[in-house]
């Protein structure tokens, strides 16, 4: 039987996902050491990735306009962003 918090990890979630990856025992996120993070900021610890919150849109949009493509949708379609989500000025900018 596992038992270290890595195994439960492996066992339990499709990992790495996007964006982490493991080095020397180190867990990264888009290559930025996170372990770092935690020793300057400390936990909890928000993280927040502008390219990937641009590729999700970006996504979104795509499926959008191919769904009101192949469905030959004539009505209007407007873009919307939770703010309650995250409401700080570079993330509103992105969006």
């Amino acid at each position: 039987m596992k038992n270290t918090y890595h195994d439960l990890v492996a066992q339990t979630f499709d990992f790495p996902q996007d964006g982490f990856s493991l080095r020397n025992n180190r867990l990264l996120f888009n290559e930025i050491d996170v372990y770092e993070l935690i020793k300057k900021y400390g936990t909890p610890l928000k993280l927040t990735y502008l390219p990937k919150i641009g590729e999700k849109i970006q996504t979104a949009r795509k499926l959008f306009r191919d769904a009101i493509q192949r469905h030959n949708y004539n009505g209007k379609y407007i873009y919307c962003y939770c703010t309650k989500s995250s409401h700080f000025s570079f993330i509103l900018n992105e969006v």
